[in-house]
């Protein structure tokens, strides 16, 4: 039996409900995974390099770095989950930025490894603006702490997934705060996807062709079952919130998932892909990476 060490996002929660039902029922073959909890989306691929797991699950753009910085140890992605950027910077609903133009001169902040924030530049630049107009300090703490300081007045903004920061105060984020979203000024950049090292994609294709079959059918039931999306998540975690996890995933398909579907269930459309990357590598000033380098269709099934 295969055995494959997968280096997640996050600990467990709602978005991966995806993967976690998979695993639940079976779906994945006779292949084992052996999960490990990560430390944010933008960690996942140098920390497959890094750490030397199997497979990373995480942010496309992160994958873009590395593969511009270090080609010959890039991993490839193979199962896409996100049609659509999950960022935003989070203002409140009643304070002075009502838009990105508002932003100049001001204070967002952020964690370290938080998405939003590396791809900060490629917003900005996108919207017209210099991004060394806004300061973007990093500010480590829980989401809901950060969101509390940021009403305090101590930032601007707050950089995030939409997901995230609504499951971090639950309903009220819809009257609080208002979602400056990354994909209405970045519509082709996606979000995360499942990436093997180049060794697997060498020496195991048909443990990447049942993961990628197994993946699949995970997230088209999760989707379906809801009820049973939340049971495969608190099985993984039962010391999670519910409540908050469940509406981690319901934003997350009204979020990242909602974008335009691609090709083939887990693909990306690669017209896409090569734009938001040629776009990313000029914000950050890097050379592009390939995209064929970036994302192989080859272990994906036609439904």
């Amino acid at each position: 039996m295969p055995r494959l060490s997968l280096l997640l996002n996050a600990g467990f929660s709602g978005p991966q409900a995806w993967l976690l039902l998979a695993i639940r029922r079976g779906y994945l073959g006779d292949v084992a995974l052996d999960l490990r909890p990560g430390t944010g989306a933008w960690n996942a691929a140098p920390g497959l390099v890094a750490g030397g797991h199997d497979l990373a699950y995480g942010d496309v753009h992160s994958l873009m770095a590395v593969a511009a910085r270090q080609p010959a140890v890039a991993p490839i992605g193979f199962f896409a989950v996100h049609t659509a950027s999950p960022c935003a910077i989070a203002v409140p609903a009643a304070g002075p930025v009502a838009g990105p133009g508002d932003l100049p001169g001001r204070r967002v902040v952020g964690h370290a490894s938080d998405v939003a924030r590396h791809l900060f530049p490629a917003y900005a630049a996108a919207c017209g603006l210099d991004p060394a107009s806004v300061e973007v300090p990093v500010a480590e703490g829980p989401m809901a702490a950060l969101i509390g300081r940021m009403q305090a007045g101590e930032a601007a903004g707050l950089f995030g997934y939409v997901s995230t920061i609504t499951a971090a105060i639950g309903a009220e984020a819809t009257r609080a705060l208002r979602f400056l979203r990354y994909d209405a000024a970045l519509p082709d950049s996606l979000g995360s996807v499942v990436m093997a090292s180049r060794r697997v994609v060498a020496q195991q294709p048909e443990a990447l062709r049942a993961l990628a079959a197994g993946f699949a059918r995970g997230l088209r039931e999760a989707i379906a079952e809801p009820e049973a999306a939340m049971e495969a998540v608190l099985s993984f975690a039962p010391a999670a919130n519910a409540a908050a996890e469940r509406l981690r995933w319901e934003t997350t398909l009204a979020v990242e998932m909602a974008g335009p579907a691609a090709p083939r269930p887990g693909g990306v459309d690669h017209g896409r892909l090569a734009r938001s990357c040629a776009g990313f590598a000029r914000s950050l000033g890097l050379a592009p990476p390939d995209p064929a380098r970036l994302f192989t269709d080859r272990f994906l099934g036609d439904a």
